[in-house]
């Protein structure tokens, strides 16, 4: 249980500050410079969209954590 609360404080820590940043570069490669103040301003844009709720960037959030859980359920299935 303790390892549970571990992995789902570093994966939302993860999907907090890291993710948005995967996703910056990725769009700023291959679509080109973002429209916004840049870095910043796409990292504000996403922590306004956390705190009105939007299911999108609450998705990011999540998604290392339940990448995480998918993958340990496997796992134990298989074993």
């Amino acid at each position: 249980m303790k390892f549970n609360i571990i992995m789902l404080l570093v994966l939302l820590s993860f999907g907090l500050f890291i993710q948005p940043l995967a996703l910056f570069a990725v769009n700023d490669f291959i679509f080109g410079k973002y429209s916004g103040n840049g870095f910043m301003g796409f990292y504000s844009r996403y922590y306004e969209l956390l705190l009105s709720g939007n299911p999108q960037s609450w998705f990011i959030l999540i998604m290392p954590y339940l990448v995480f859980l998918i993958a340990k359920f496997t796992f134990k299935i298989l074993k």
